[in-house]
Parts: structure tokens; sequence; C-alpha cells
């Protein structure tokens, strides 16, 4: 698509899981300039649900049949992982442009494969982790970027939920399951994205149960020296939401809450008298936007649409995207590190190529 193009994006959804049912298609019925006019998925009941949202005029069983139509600007991939090299290779084929969830691939080598492709076209091509265009997660890198905490010290991740069923790919690594691959990638990503290094080395343990990682913790030093931590769980309460700790003062962040992102000095002490009238504050500042907010989702809701809006700006634009293939590989290859380590007991190298 030229830059300046006026008219709506026709866009695809291939794949209509949970991701493009709940979170996805919900998230674009507020966004102009971008239409849905294609489903695809082997699920007729998928398909059904996913129809509900949006007036797409073909609903197919076959992604195949989706790239086949000119009236298909772009697609996304948004089927299980094992899928997501094959799908986005025909995809660029095709001549679409590409967006596609996370994580981006099951190994690094289909990860390397896709990125090889795709630098040898014009289509706009952009990974899918929406926490990057979160509200909060913007503030706190403007903080970071200020220099306001200092050198960073430590990270410390906390993302869990409750699912007591899943599909059968989500069950077992090797087809793109547990809370590795699935969920601590999110913030493996975020780690990168606001620490501005890479992961060198971690180490893992995991608890499995009726799948496999139905929870996992992971110790990780990154590049400049930060250490980071995270914890996720996927049969518990939901949390979602990181700390940064520097030499000049802390950032907490909470995903799913309005007025989620505290600073804290190196003398707060938390739960005293000033943090609770800060709090106080920050809510009352924050709560018409947040009222706004509900009608959309509510905050982690609107991360997708502003991941959409970014992705609608670069075809309008021609600008390349925030968030790369090489984004996507690099969280993975942290995912995939600490998966070794959780089954070896050892802590292992980041592969950085």
């Amino acid at each position: 698509m030229e830059a300046g193009l006026q008219r709506a994006v026709r866009i695809g959804f291939i794949g209509c899981g949970r991701a493009t049912d709940q979170l996805h298609l919900p998230a674009l019925k507020s966004l102009q300039g971008l239409e849905v006019v294609g489903l695809a998925d082997p699920d007729p009941d998928a398909l059904r649900r996913a129809s509900r949202h949006v007036r797409a005029e073909h609903l197919v069983a076959d992604y195949q049949d989706l790239l086949k139509l000119d009236s298909v600007d772009a697609v996304a991939v948004c089927m299980p992982a094992q899928r997501h090299v094959e799908i986005a290779l025909a995809a660029l084929e095709a001549g679409k442009h590409l967006f596609i969830e996370k994580p981006l691939a099951l190994t690094l080598e289909d990860c390397d494969r896709l990125i090889a492709r795709a630098s040898g076209t014009t289509r706009t091509v952009m990974m899918g982790f929406n926490a990057r265009w979160h509200r909060l997660t913007g503030q706190a890198r403007a903080v970071i970027q200020r220099g306001r905490l200092g050198p960073l010290d430590l990270i410390r991740s906390v993302l869990t939920s409750f699912h007591d069923r899943v599909p059968a790919w989500r069950r077992a690594r090797a087809t793109g399951g547990g809370a590795l691959l699935e969920m601590a990638v999110h913030h493996f990503d975020l780690w990168r994205y606001l620490a501005q290094a890479e992961v060198e080395e971690v180490s893992a343990y995991v608890r499995s149960g009726q799948w496999e990682d139905e929870s996992a913790t992971v110790i990780a030093r990154m590049s400049n020296g930060v250490l980071a931590t995270a914890a996720c769980a996927e049969r518990t309460s939901q949390n979602n939401g990181l700390e940064i700790f520097g030499r000049a003062g802390s950032l907490a962040l909470s995903f799913y809450r309005f007025d989620g992102l505290e600073y804290a000095s190196t003398t707060s002490i938390p739960g005293d008298v000033r943090s609770r009238v800060d709090a106080t504050t920050r809510l009352v500042r924050e709560l018409p936007q947040a009222i706004s907010g509900l009608r959309h989702g509510g905050e982690w809701a609107l991360s997708y649409r502003e991941e959409w809006r970014h992705f609608l700006a670069c075809l309008q634009n021609g600008r390349p995207p925030g968030c790369t293939l090489e984004d996507g590989r690099r969280a993975l290859a942290v995912a995939l590190a600490a998966m070794e380590s959780a089954s070896t007991g050892r802590s292992v190298t980041v592969d950085r190529a």
C-alpha cells in the first residue's frame, strides 16, 4: 500500500481463537480506517464466534482462500505459533502486509527463515506484542529515558491468569503451550524494551500438572547488568505487572489498572501517608480517562487498539513498525533458553545471533 492512501485498510484474520475473538476484533470496533473483510479458521465454531464482531464478507476454513483475495490488503496471523511461519511466508508471497501474534515461532531457525524472506519485501511486517502499546508502558519508558530512575538495577515481573481448560495445543511446549511461551514472552520483550538491553543468561524452574509448564519462574541477567525475575502461572488469579528499580527511584506498573503507574523515590516507604496521598491524587486525576476507557474494555483491551492504531499508521504513512520480527526472535530466544534451563537444571546463555 502506498503511503498516503486514504481508503480503509482491508484486513483478514487467520485464526479465530481466543486472541482474535476476545481481544483483537473487539479492539478494532472503535478504530477508524481499518476494515475486517475476511476471517479464516478450520474450526467452524471459532469462525462463527468471531463473525459476531464484524460483518466480514469472506468466512473461510482454509487461509489460502483468504490470501487469494485482492480485496485483502493485510493479514493478521493469530493461529497457534507452530503455524506462524508457514502462514506468514505464504502471506508475503501473496503480497500482503503482515501482523503476527506472539510468539513469533517455536524455533529460532524458523524465525530466521521468515526474517530473511521479509527483508526482501516492501510489505509492512509487524510483531504483535501489545504490551508495548499500553499507555503505562509508554509513560514508564519516558520516565526511564529521562533518567529519573538513575541507572537500572532490577526488574521484577508477575503475569498470572486462570484457565481451567485450554485448547490441545496449549498443553505442551512442542505445540506452543505453557507459561513461558504463552505468557512470559510478553515480559521478556518488555524487559528489552524498557531497559534498552538484551537478556544474556537465564535460569528457570517450571511446574507442570494437567499440562506442561503451568507455572514458571525465571531469573535473568541482562547486557547492561540489570537483573530480572519473572513469575508466571496459568491456573491462579489474574495479575499483570512489573517493577523497575533504579539507583534514584523505582516504578511499579499494573497493566490492568488505569492508575497502575507508581513512582517511588529512594526514601519512599510503601503504604506511608505520603504514598497514600499520592495514590489518591493519581486516582482522582486519571478517573475521567478511566471511565472513558471502560467503554472500550479497560486498560489492557485498549493496548490492543493502540497496537492496531500503530500498524494502521505504518501502512498509511510508509513508516517502519515499532515492533519487528527481530524483536519477536529475541523474545523467543529468551523463552527457549528458559525452557532449556528448566529441563537441564543449568543456567543457559541466550542465543543473540
